[in-house]
């Protein structure tokens, strides 16, 4: 593939989730809406991307929410210009089958990253300039099975990755670069149903064993565990913001 251009990466980011964790609780704003030490989730989410807000961002979420009012003022306040917004109709079978929903607004030679809404990774950690290779994964130490696992040798080549399947201490912080955008098409064309067959729903990070088998090179970058802040859970974000407990009425 040619040489990575930064600039030209295309920020996607996936908000369109049931957000079924919180509405257990009793809470049924939009997790991305949510109020954390007075800042929305989504604020949080979208810091931690502060490297690329020159870069142009695709929001994709469920039109039943009508988020773009919202979205037009969060990306007002962190500087973020150029992006679209994209509704999806139904609840998808996977993070990786939202992202291919922008399929008609990216060309197949585009750069792209995919993150979530529900990471807070602290600004400074993923950097444009860090990437490299035709697929980019940052990661962390993580405890606990719940998380997209790779394994990497000494340069920081992945060998394999997984879904809840400790193949390693690294898990992967909800951010995925590929070179081209075509790749991830075939990646997801070639491995979707097996991804979704082997974890319930099609995730993103398993796509790239398809990659790593057909010699694309895919690269991980170790960042600093203190740094990276997941808000998945009403449990996830009562370990990062105590308040937010009482505030919600959630027993700890």
């Amino acid at each position: 593939m040619d040489e990575n251009n930064t600039s030209n990466i295309t920020v996607l980011i996936t908000m369109a989730g049931r957000g079924s964790r919180f509405k257990s609780e009793g809470i049924m704003k939009p997790k991305h809406k949510l109020e954390i030490d007075g800042r929305p989730m989504f604020n949080y989410a979208m810091s931690s991307l502060s490297s690329f807000f020159s870069n142009r961002f695709i929001f994709i979420t469920r039109s039943e929410i009508n988020d773009e009012e919202f979205i037009k003022n969060q990306c007002a306040k962190l500087g973020i210009e150029d992006y679209t917004i994209l509704d999806v109709t139904e609840v998808t079978d996977g993070q990786a089958t939202t992202a291919l929903h922008a399929d008609a607004v990216i060309e197949d030679s585009d750069p792209v990253a995919i993150f979530n809404i529900d990471t807070y990774v602290e600004p400074g950690e993923i950097q444009k300039i860090d990437i490299q290779g035709d697929g980019w994964i940052p990661v962390f130490s993580a405890l606990g099975d719940r998380w997209s696992f790779v394994d990497i040798a000494d340069d920081g080549t992945v060998q394999s990755v997984s879904e809840k399947e400790r193949i390693s201490n690294l898990a992967t912080v909800g951010f995925y670069y590929f070179a081209e955008w075509m790749l991830f098409k075939n990646a997801y064309e070639e491995m979707g149903e097996t991804v979704k067959h082997k974890y319930g729903e099609k995730y993103i990070c398993p796509l790239y064993q398809w990659c790593i088998e057909n010699e694309y090179e895919v690269m991980a970058k170790e960042t600093d565990n203190e740094s990276v802040h997941v808000l998945g859970t009403p449990e996830d974000i009562v370990d990062f913001a105590p308040n937010f407990a009482q505030e919600h009425n959630i027993n700890t």
